[in-house]
């Protein structure tokens, strides 16, 4: 750029600075305008302690997952991809006499590969708990939202699992569930059952367990988002004759499509990451039967000294929830109307 007659080189290197800061503006997003300002300078704070706290040690477990790392000695041997293949040998599908081969003891056996035994009982452990805790706490949310008697009574008594610690209410469910416990009490003597020590019913204890308590937390979401519904809808549905059914089908559902979202993806993301009720309830057992997969990351980082394994376990897990977590979002945002 040519300068100008009279200009110095100071007010050039000036002109400059305030070019690339301006670049540098756009880039990240500030203007001009000083509330944009005021958000960066509030969200500030948040952005060091999570690049400083969260962030960098998990980049730092991710760095950790191509070693063979020693906790002792503060220090590792690079190995590359080694613990990842460690972790997902043998593989579900493999590739023999010139075709795959379906090899599904992995998922049965945890001789076999304990990884994909555990991502088995997360799996199972999802699908068992997610659909009752939101269906239930919808439906719980409904009864609570109208004008019922003890109103808050009934809303502090569901929500009492919530507050309960994860440890607390693992120790009281074993004991509900064992050989001599409460619940065999109640049953008659041919329906007895240690509960809690075979490995063909414990998880579906710990599963009962996180449905009496995912049930409380999702009704508050769910009363929250009810009593956000204008009632001039279902006033208009009422005068159109519709049915109590046809009003939460056609007003009631699609209102709370925001909620449903997000107790959705949080129930998910929760269910892959269900760790203390599984660890105190019976660390894993009988038999790996409660083994879940932040479960065994624990068990083979810490228990085992495995840090290098037990950071690829989780990087895999990390990359499956996100993988889901992502693949929600773009499928609410495809099929999300604006009016």
């Amino acid at each position: 750029m040519a300068t100008e007659p009279g200009r110095s080189t100071v007010e050039d290197a000036a002109e400059s600075l305030r070019a690339a800061l301006g670049r540098v503006k756009a880039a990240v997003g500030v203007t001009e305008d000083q509330n944009n300002l005021m958000g960066f300078a509030f969200v500030a704070p948040n952005i060091v302690v999570f690049s400083a706290f969260l962030l960098g040690p998990v980049l730092y477990a991710f760095y950790i997952s191509f070693q063979q790392w020693s906790i002792l000695a503060g220090a590792g041997e690079w190995v590359g991809l080694a613990n990842y293949v460690e972790v997902l040998r043998p593989l579900p599908v493999t590739l023999a006499d010139g075709g795959l081969r379906w090899r599904p003891e992995v998922f049965t056996s945890p001789s076999a590969n304990l990884w994909w035994y555990s991502l088995k009982n997360t799996f199972v452990y999802a699908i068992g708990t997610v659909p009752l805790q939101i269906f239930g706490g919808l439906a719980v949310a409904l009864m609570l939202d109208r004008r019922v008697r003890f109103k808050k009574a009934y809303r502090a008594a569901y929500f009492m699992p919530v507050m309960l610690s994860g440890a607390a209410s693992a120790v009281m469910w074993r004991w509900f569930l064992a050989g001599d416990g409460v619940i065999n009490g109640l049953l008659p003597s041919f329906l007895e059952h240690n509960w809690a020590g075979d490995p063909g019913t414990a998880l579906g204890g710990v599963m009962l367990m996180a449905i009496w308590g995912g049930i409380g937390s999702n009704m508050i979401f769910f009363l929250a988002g009810l009593q956000n519904i204008p009632e001039e809808l279902y006033e208009a549905a009422r005068i159109d004759g519709a049915s109590r059914w046809h009003r939460f089908r056609h007003v009631t559902w699609p209102s709370l499509g925001n909620t449903n979202f997000f107790v959705f993806v949080m129930a998910i993301i929760s269910a892959f990451q269900v760790f203390g009720i599984a660890l105190v309830f019976s660390q894993g057992g009988p038999v790996y039967a409660t083994t879940t997969t932040v479960l065994l990351i624990y068990q083979r980082a810490f228990e085992e000294g495995a840090f290098g394994e037990g950071a690829a376990m989780a990087f895999l897990l990390f990359c499956l929830i996100f993988a889901f977590s992502y693949y929600q979002y773009r499928y609410r945002d495809e099929t999300e109307v604006d009016y």
